[in-house]
């Protein structure tokens, strides 16, 4: 009975011991995918101010005044999207533009990179914002619904 008894301990710290080496590797829950992109617009006469950010997957979270939407891009949306930014060579931030009244300031995020552009954007930059406001006007914008009185 005892040598039963010391096999049956001993084949459950066998069990035990890659069981416990496992938990130690395993991914930590916190591993969430990573940040693509974010875009802010914000200023104007009406004081806007519009944020995306996307992750590499395409989820998308997007906020404006007191909408906020999660929402899932297309594979050509989110492929676009990429072609858009990665287009952009214009990566130094400029003050040139922020002291014309009622401005937008831009800030855009990608792969490292961040900057930050007041009223006139330049060229590189216009499809990955016509993009963002495209998304912004989908999906966070409140839609008034005529009921046909």
């Amino acid at each position: 009975m005892l040598k039963h008894m010391v096999a049956m301990a001993a084949l459950a710290v066998a069990t035990i011991g890659p069981v416990t080496a496992w938990a130690e590797t395993a991914p930590a829950v916190t591993d969430l995918p990573a940040v693509m992109a974010d875009y802010e617009k914000s200023g104007g006469f009406a004081g806007i101010h519009h944020t995306i950010t996307i992750d590499r997957y395409g989820k998308a979270h997007g906020v404006a005044a007191t909408t906020a939407a999660d929402f899932q891009l297309t594979a050509e949306e989110l492929q676009s999207l990429r072609r858009g930014l990665g287009g952009i060579s214009t990566w130094d931030s400029s003050q040139a533009g922020c002291d014309v009244s009622d401005h937008f300031t831009y800030t855009l995020s990608y792969r490292g990179r961040h900057a930050t552009r007041c009223h006139e954007l330049p060229s590189d930059w216009r499809p990955a914002i016509a993009q963002f406001e495209e998304m912004v006007a989908r999906h966070l914008t409140i839609r008034s619904t005529a009921h046909g009185h």
